[in-house]
């Protein structure tokens, strides 16, 4: 009986891993994307100007976002 079980849990613990890897191969990576990333200020002038981004991460995934507030 003990080894009936201990195959079982086995076989099961194998199927959930690759179902796990192929899950995570399948998936479309961070997914987070900067709207309007390439767009122009004309407006901005010499001194301190705010400048501000939306960043939007559909995906489940945590993002790291670098950032610089006085460059």
């Amino acid at each position: 009986m003990t080894r009936l079980l201990s195959k079982l849990l086995f076989v099961t613990g194998a199927f959930l891993f690759v179902l796990a890897a192929y899950a995570y191969l399948t998936a479309d990576g961070a997914g987070a994307r900067i709207e309007d990333a390439d767009r122009e200020f004309p407006g901005l002038t010499v001194g301190v100007n705010k400048v501000s981004y939306q960043l939007h991460n559909p995906t489940r995934h945590t993002v790291r976002v670098l950032g610089c507030s006085f460059c």
